[in-house]
């Protein structure tokens, strides 16, 4: 039985499998499902929470929520343990997002009778938003081959990063980072990047497109910088830098000021809210990718 734990789990015909499967449901295409999932929810979420539930209800498939100050977690139960009973519960799918990496998760997925999908492990892997944002890129441009992207913020915290560069990568993209010193992790080289760059305004004179990354304030346990204020006008996207850059991209939650000047998330270079919209056809396409 297939899971999305890691976008390094995935093959390139695979994830073209799901590419294609994605833009059948955005054109209104695409077979129902009989199946049930449940949401487990150990860390707050709008986006992510809220895409697979109504993804996976209009695909007609049960939902059932559950955070973890409602589960057996709390009383001292492993997560294992709690997988094991959503699995004798006779459930099709869990989606998950946990504040820890889920290790070793080749094992726990393949002695479960569950389909497992990571919306978010700790600072390890995110592979639906990864998806997504490849999906929007390659909606946007066709083919994304030869494509600068830059990825600009607390790089060293981000799934979102881990999970993206390596599908950009994949089909035939540059990829960059860009932020404080103290927020670049100490083995970026073996993401395979391109530059590292001290200057945003460097970074995107060279990039296409620019991914701003979220300070994860809850995941650091020192202070990485100064003040919010004076990393924003170091490298966020300022009016001036807006100027310069060609298009722009967030995961979210966005911190106003912080990551993003407040007028400049829905702009005509803007792709934030589409990378919201392909959420919904994307997630489907896991469901349906991993139930095949």
């Amino acid at each position: 039985m297939r899971s999305l734990i890691s976008v390094s789990d995935l093959k390139r015909e695979e994830i073209e499998e799901i590419l294609r499967l994605a833009k059948g449901f955005k054109e209104g295409k695409g077979e129902k499902i009989s199946a049930s999932v449940v949401l487990f929810f150990a860390e707050p979420s709008t986006r992510t929470r809220l895409s697979f539930e109504k993804s996976a209800r209009e695909l007609g498939m049960e939902t059932y929520l559950v955070s973890s100050s409602e589960s057996s977690t709390v009383k001292g139960e492993s997560f294992y343990d709690t997988l094991k009973t959503f699995e004798g519960l006779g459930f099709d799918y869990v989606v998950f997002r946990v504040p820890f990496v889920l290790f070793p998760y080749t094992e726990i997925a393949d002695s479960l009778n569950l389909r497992l999908i990571n919306a978010g492990d700790g600072t390890h892997q995110h592979p639906s938003q990864g998806l997504i944002d490849l999906f929007t890129l390659t909606e946007h441009f066709g083919d994304i081959k030869g494509l600068n992207i830059l990825y600009v913020g607390d790089i060293k915290h981000s799934r979102v990063f881990r999970s993206g560069a390596p599908l950009f990568k994949m089909f035939g993209a540059k990829v960059s980072v860009c932020g404080p010193s103290t927020l670049i992790p100490r083995d970026i080289k073996v993401f395979g990047i391109e530059k590292v760059f001290s200057s945003v305004d460097e970074g995107i004179e060279w990039a296409d497109v620019v991914i701003w990354l979220r300070l994860q304030k809850e995941r650091q346990k020192e202070n990485y910088i100064p003040s919010e204020s004076s990393y924003f006008k170091r490298f966020g996207l300022t009016p001036e830098r807006y100027e310069k850059v060609k298009l722009y991209m967030h995961p979210g939650p966005v911190n106003r000021n912080v990551d993003i000047s407040y007028d400049l998330l829905y702009t005509e270079k803007s792709l934030i809210q589409k990378q919201v919209e392909n959420g919904i056809p994307v997630r489907k396409a896991i469901y349906k990718f991993l139930w095949t």
